[in-house]
């Protein structure tokens, strides 16, 4: 339910400013210039949604096991460029509304310890919008999030940590670093693997962010069913 009206300098509302900041100041000779028409649209929407007084919302709590790596995370800066962001978003650290995201299952068994979805803003963040979701992500070290898709379009944008990236079904991975930023299009197969460390990263979701996310055993087979991640009910 929401309660109050928040001002322009809440935490989340900074994080998402220095979000767009990048966004747009940013490029990378990798992305096709589809991925970077998406990433300016986020900035060009987060940027909107900064302008508007956003509802603020409690919805519940729930244990979320890899917070335990926040502590090492929150001090271990990436490279200059993302200063500003990764102290934005050391700061909106405890004002995200975090979650396991999915129930477990026989697909997110292997990861979901190792998973923690921070939204701050919307339809389940701390900020209530349903026009995008924003918020922070940490992924724990050599953990494997499986290939899947959805109708959504999404960003990940590395603030700490490193992963080897899949864009496509049959890609090969990636690596990636701080400050780097992965675009998925919609129902475009993505998957990444970490290393050592943990990952810590600022992420967002736009378009048909109702519709659920998809896999299917072999992301190349089109003939395959199919199949739906069962998500954690709010």
């Amino acid at each position: 339910m929401a309660q109050s009206l928040i001002r322009k300098q809440h935490p989340i509302v900074t994080l998402a400013k220095e979000t767009a900041k990048y966004l747009n100041n940013a490029s990378s000779e990798a992305n096709s210039s589809q991925s970077r028409r998406v990433q300016l649209a986020f900035a060009k929407e987060i940027e909107a949604v900064c302008q508007k007084d956003l509802p603020e919302q409690w919805p519940t709590e729930s244990e979320v096991r890899a917070l335990r790596f926040a502590p090492q995370l929150i001090g271990n800066q990436g490279p200059s460029a993302t200063a500003s962001l990764y102290q934005a978003a050391r700061t909106a650290l405890g004002w995200v509304r975090w979650t396991e995201f999915y129930e477990e299952d026989h697909w997110s068994r292997s990861f979901l310890p190792n998973f923690a979805n921070g939204e701050g803003i919307g339809p389940d963040g701390r900020l209530y919008n349903e026009e995008i979701i924003l918020g922070l992500f940490i992924f724990g070290p050599d953990s494997h999030y499986p290939a899947h898709a959805h109708p959504a379009e999404e960003f990940y944008l590395i603030l700490s940590g490193d992963a080897a990236w899949q864009i496509g079904a049959n890609t090969p991975y990636t690596a990636k670093s701080p400050g780097d930023i992965m675009i998925h299009q919609r129902n475009e197969s993505h998957s990444f693997k970490t290393g050592d460390d943990p990952m810590f990263c600022v992420f967002g979701w736009r378009g048909e962010m109702g519709a659920p996310s998809w896999y299917r055993d072999d992301m190349s087979d089109e003939t395959e069913e199919k199949k739906f991640a069962a998500i954690k009910k709010s």
